[in-house]
C-alpha cells in the first residue's frame, strides 16, 4: 500500500489528538477486555446489550461511542483533504482516489474477517472459503510488498498501486455480498446474516456515501449537506421504525440488527452521520469565537435532549439498562437506531469541542497526537500483534491476576505509543 512521506499541510492538533484518543481507546480497552481481573477497566470495551458493559444510558455503553467518534474524526478532515486532492490532481483523479481509499478500508475489514475464518477453520463453507482465498492473496501481496521495500526495488511504487487496487476490489466484493444479504433479508429469502461485516466496513461505506455530497461547493453546498444528510437520516428512521410485510422479522429493527452493526442497511445511518459531521466540521471552522461551540451544536443538543426525554418516558422497568428497549426510538447500537446515531453523534461532537479548547496548547509529550497521525496502521498492528497474543495466550490472560494484567496492558500501551512516537519523529504517515 502506498506510503506518503512528502511534506504535509499544517496539521490541526485538536483533530490529531481527538483521533488518537479514539483509536487509543479502541485498541487498549479492547485488549484490556481480555483480562477479567481488571474489573471495570476490562468492561469498558463491552458493547450493549451485554450485562457486563459500562452503561451511560439505557442500552448504551462506553464502547458503543467509539465507532461514531472515529467517523467524526474522518468527517473533520474529509472536505479539506478532498479539496486538496482536487487542487493537486484534478476533480476526476481526486474522486477516484477517495473511492479507492474507502473501498480499501472495506477490503482491509474483509481481510481481517478472512483471517478469523482461517483461524476458525471455515474451509468447507463456500462464502468464508471465498473470503479466505481473497485474504490469502492480500497477505501474500503485502509480504511481497514488504520485501520489495526492504530490497529498495525501484519499481515497487507500481506494485503498491496494483496491490492497493486489488484490496479495493476485495472491498467491492464485500459490499456486493453485504448488499445481497440485505436484499435477501428484506425480501424474506433468509433470516440470517452472511457475516463479514466489521467496523471498517461501516467507515468505508460511510465514506463512499458521503463522497457525492462532499463535492458540493461553497456556502450552498454547506447547507445542502445539512439538508441531504437530514433527509437520508429521516428516510433511514422511517425504515428502522417500520415493519416490512414480506420479511421474516417482527420489526425492521430486528431485521437490521441481524447483521453486526446493522450491516449494509445500517451503513446508511453512518453515511448520514458522516455527511452531517462534515456540516459541523465547517461550522467549527467558521465560528468567530474559538472558545464557544457553534450554534448548530446547541440546537443539536436540544434535539438530543428531546429524544432522551422520550426514551426515558417509555423505558420498561427492567431494573437494568442492559437491553432496555424503549417504546420511543429505542437506543440500539446493533441496528444503528436513529436515537443511537443522534446521541452518540452529539457526544462525539461535544468531546471534540473539549479537545478544541486546548488546540493552542503546545507540549512535547503529546501521545494522543502521535497516535492520531497513523490510526489505520496502529489498528492493523493491533489486529495482527494483539490478536495473535490473545489467540496464543487466551487462557493466561483470563487467569492473570490484576497486577499482572495491569502490567501487560501498560506494556502493550507503552510499546504502541513508542511506535507512534517514532513514526511521528521520522515524519512518516501511512495513508490509504
Amino acid at each position: 500500500m502506498p506510503e506518503e512521506t512528502r511534506p504535509l499541510p499544517q496539521r490541526i492538533p485538536s483533530i490529531d489528538r481527538f483521533r488518537g484518543f479514539v483509536i487509543f481507546c479502541m485498541i487498549i480497552f479492547q485488549f484490556a477486555e481480555k483480562f477479567p481481573s481488571l474489573g471495570v477497566i476490562a468492561r469498558l470495551a463491552v458493547h450493549a446489550p451485554n450485562e457486563q458493559g459500562v452503561y451511560i444510558l439505557p442500552n448504551l455503553t462506553t464502547a458503543d461511542l467509539i465507532a461514531p467518534a472515529f467517523i467524526l474524526a474522518i468527517g473533520l478532515t474529509y472536505l479539506p483533504s478532498l479539496q486538496r486532492r482536487i487542487e493537486l490532481n484534478g476533480r476526476k483523479e481526486a474522486v477516484l482516489h477517495f473511492m479507492k481509499r474507502y473501498l480499501m478500508l472495506i477490503g482491509i475489514g474483509i481481510t481481517m474477517d478472512g483471517v478469523n475464518d482461517i483461524l476458525d477453520g471455515k474451509f468447507n463453507e463456500p462464502l468464508p472459503l471465498m473470503f479466505i482465498v481473497l485474504t490469502v492473496i492480500v497477505l501474500l501481496g503485502s509480504i511481497i510488498g514488504l520485501i520489495l521495500k526492504l530490497a529498495k526495488v525501484k519499481t515497487r511504487t507500481k506494485y503498491y498501486n496494483v496491490l492497493s487496487w486489488y484490496v479495493a476490489f476485495v472491498g467491492v466484493v464485500g459490499l456486493i455480498v453485504a448488499a445481497v444479504n440485505a436484499v435477501m433479508l428484506v425480501t424474506g429469502k433468509t433470516a440470517s446474516s452472511f457475516g463479514h461485516w466489521v467496523v471498517l466496513h461501516h467507515i468505508g461505506f460511510a465514506g463512499l456515501i458521503a463522497l457525492p455530497f462532499a463535492l458540493m461547493k461553497g456556502n450552498r453546498g454547506h447547507w445542502l449537506r445539512l439538508a441531504c444528510g437530514t433527509v437520508i437520516f429521516a428516510l433511514y428512521t422511517v425504515f428502522h421504525e417500520g415493519n416490512l410485510a414480506g420479511d421474516l422479522f417482527n420489526s425492521n429493527r430486528e431485521l437490521i440488527d441481524e447483521v453486526a452493526d446493522g450491516g449494509f442497511i445500517g451503513g446508511f445511518a453512518f453515511g448520514a452521520m458522516l455527511i452531517l459531521y462534515m456540516f459541523f466540521a465547517e461550522e467549527f471552522r467558521r465560528r468567530k469565537n474559538k472558545y464557544l461551540p457553534p450554534l448548530a451544536l446547541g440546537i443539536f443538543g436540544l434535539i438530543v435532549v428531546g429524544v432522551l426525554i422520550g426514551v426515558f418516558k417509555t423505558l420498561p422497568d427492567t431494573g437494568t439498562w442492559a437491553g432496555a428497549i424503549s417504546r420511543f426510538l429505542p437506543i440500539n447500537k446493533g441496528s444503528e437506531s436513529p436515537s443511537y446515531v443522534l446521541i452518540s453523534g452529539f457526544i462525539s461532537l461535544f468531546a471534540f469541542y473539549v479537545f478544541e479548547l486546548f488546540n493552542g496548547l503546545e507540549i512535547r509529550f503529546d501521545p494522543f497526537a502521535w497516535w492520531g497521525k497513523n490510526p489505520i496502521l496502529l489498528y492493523c498492528i493491533e489486529f495482527a500483534v494483539i490478536g495473535g497474543l490473545n489467540v496464543a495466550l487466551e487462557d493466561v490472560f483470563k487467569n492473570a491476576s490484576a497486577p499482572m494484567a495491569a502490567v501487560i496492558v501498560l506494556v502493550v500501551a507503552a510499546a504502541l505509543t513508542l511506535l507512534a512516537y517514532l513514526l511521528h519523529k521520522k515524519k512518516i504517515i501511512i495513508k490509504l
